[in-house]
Order: C-alpha cells, then structure tokens, then sequence
C-alpha cells in the first residue's frame, strides 16, 4: 500500500495502552486469582438494581437501542436540574471526547490541556491534525493560569481533568471562576469529570452551574465507569449549552448506545445506597493507604478520585512487575514521565491489605539486595 495514503498527523500517534487484563495475567502467570488494582474500577460491581435493569433489557437484544437514549436522559434531567437538550449519551466519555475532537478541531488548530493528564487528550488531538499543547503542573495540579497564558487564535478546546488522572488532585472554585472569566468565549472548555463522585472537599467547583447559568462554551463530562461500576459497559455522557449539544449529535452515530449499557445506568442512578457504599469504600481505602504509605516512609499524593499515586523510590515497572508476580495489578506511570510512581486503585479493605504487604515484601527485599 502507499505510503502516501496514510495522514502523517496519526502515524504518529502513540495508542493509548489500557490496564492488563486479570484473564491474560493470570493465563501468562499461572496463576488462580490476580486482584486488579490499575484501572480504577469499581471492586464492588455493578449495583443489584443496575444487574436486574441489565438481565431484563437482555430479553429484548433483538431491538435497536433508544438512539437517544431517552429514559436515562429523563432521569438525568430530574438528577441534574438541566434540560433534555442540554445532555447527550456517548459510548463511555471517551466518545464524548471523540466527538468534540472530530467537531471542533481540524489541521492547525490548538488543543490546551496539562502535561500530566488522561492520555486520551493528546491521542484524540492529533488524530484530528491538530496541535496539542501540555502546559506543566504546579505541585501536580492544573496550571490554569499557565493554560490561560498558552491560549493562542488557534486555540480551540481546553479539556480540564478534575479530579485528575492519573494524579487525584483537583483545581478549587476560585481557581476555576477566575479561569472562566478570563478565557476567550470561543474556546470550548471540556471538564472531565469521571471522579467526581469521590471528592469530599467544599472549594471543589460546580462547573454544571455555569452550564445552567448560559455559559455556551462549557462543557462538562461525567461516566458511569467509576463510582457506578459499569466501566465493562461503557456508557457516559455530557452536559453543555443546547447550541453546543445540538452539534455534537450531528456528529453521534445512531444507536452508540447499546440497550444494555442504558437499563444500566438508569437503574443505577436510583440506587443510592450503592453509591453510598462505594464512596465509603473510597474513603476507608484512602485513609488505610495514606497510613500505610507513611509506615512505608513513601511519598504520596493526597487524592480526591479513587486511586492513589504514590513514589515506591525505584523503577515503576520493576515495582509493577514484582507485584504482578504476586497476583497484583497495579499501573506504572512511567509513561507520563513519572519514572518511580506508580497509580494504584482502592480496592475492597482484603485488596488494600493485600496490595500493602506485597509492596512492603518488594521493598524490603530490595534494600537487602542493595545492602549485600
């Protein structure tokens, strides 16, 4: 085949590397039971509501889906406060991702967004031909000061993490207020908000008030990947200005959704008492970290998702590998830069244990191994 058929642009482009998956791991390791502890996922599943929605949906897989997902949008309407016209549905918030990218960048544009963040952003950029700019963090957190002073007329989309991944930090009300009222009107502001539901702190921003105030380009993204447990589904969605939502449905494929996914999600939002449950999981599992890692004598970054970062002061894959030997996934983060961090998910409290002793075995054998 040609060379020349192919767009430079995306011959570039580094594919984005999931977590390794529990069935290969423990095919390739020999093993019976590997705890995943690297694609912040939800250890307690799906909620029972959620399961039942999904068996009963499951007898009519004959049909097309809702293309627009109507029920869940119902609801979310009545869960968030906005209107039917401000909402659409994506094939997990990375398609919403997608979308904006395929709607609103071309050859030349600009992408703003940090240099320690979802490595979607960067992918989904250049895919498009457009130029994707990471601004450095301060204290592993959002420069938006330094996002501000990298707008350029080219710049046309600044996609925020917050909390972010992969550091769990988050930017703060007053931060994000003087960021909006200084950024240019024609640039769409993306929140990503995937860990939104972990955050227990009171300066974290409303950014679905400047959705509902008219702002028209903010735009803010939230899944039910993570606190709901239906990561295996994929299923997320967005919720901006009706001109801006309008738009991105010309661009959706019809029937993105599948009916599963969308009996899921809808019966997820009436359990609350899951999603009690899964934040209290959170919590507890932060709390057993950060001690632990203070025993440890290691460095971590306090978070406010679901996952801890956390500096074991050696080689991240030496770490990764080690403990995959030992039946444990974890995520190296050598791949953002961050050559001795590692990203670990809270798990159930056995998980969290579990994952504490591995470490501190690996990490005592290997001073010794340096001592001799």
């Amino acid at each position: 085949m040609k060379k020349d058929i192919f767009k430079s642009y995306i011959e570039t482009v580094k594919p984005y590397e999931p977590g390794k998956p529990v069935k290969e791991s423990e095919r390739e390791l020999g093993l019976r039971h590997v705890v995943k502890l690297a694609s912040n996922e939800n250890p307690l599943g799906p909620s029972r509501k959620a399961l039942r929605a999904m068996r009963k949906a499951l007898q009519e897989a004959h049909y097309y889906p809702e293309s627009k997902c109507f029920y869940l949008v119902k609801r979310l309407v009545q869960e968030l406060g906005v209107t039917e016209d401000q909402i659409i549905i994506g094939n997990g918030s990375n398609e919403i991702i997608e979308l904006i990218a395929r709607g609103f960048l071309k050859e030349g544009d600009q992408v703003l967004s940090s240099a320690t963040s979802f490595l979607v952003y960067p992918i989904l950029s250049q895919v498009c031909g457009a130029d994707y700019v990471s601004v450095p963090m301060k204290d592993f957190r959002y420069d938006l000061r330094g996002l501000l002073g990298a707008v350029t007329e080219k710049t046309k989309v600044i996609f925020i993490a917050n909390p972010n991944n992969p550091t769990g930090t988050y930017v703060s009300t007053s931060e994000v207020e003087d960021f909006l009222s200084k950024v240019p009107k024609d640039v769409l502001v993306c929140f990503d908000e995937a860990y939104f539901d972990f955050v227990d702190v009171p300066d974290f921003p409303h950014t679905l008030f400047h959705v509902k105030s008219g702002k028209p380009n903010v735009v803010v993204m939230r899944t039910f990947s993570k606190s709901y447990g239906l990561a295996g589904l994929r299923i997320g969605y967005a919720v901006g200005s009706p001109q801006v939502i309008g738009y991105l449905h010309k661009i959706r494929q019809p029937f993105n959704v599948n009916a599963i996914a969308q009996a899921g999600a809808t019966a997820a939002l009436d359990d609350r008492f899951f999603l009690w449950r899964t934040k209290h999981l959170v919590r507890w599992g932060r709390r057993y970290l950060y001690r632990r890692f203070d025993q440890l004598k290691l460095r971590y970054l306090p978070s406010q998702a679901n996952f801890i970062l956390v500096d074991c002061g050696v080689d991240a894959e030496e770490v990764f590998q080690a403990l995959l030997r030992q039946g444990i996934i974890v995520r190296s983060m050598k791949s953002y830069g961050l050559n001795t961090w590692i990203r670990v998910t809270i798990g159930r409290r056995s998980q969290n244990a579990l994952f504490y002793r591995a470490l501190k075995h690996f990490l005592k054998k290997r001073v010794k191994v340096k001592g001799v």
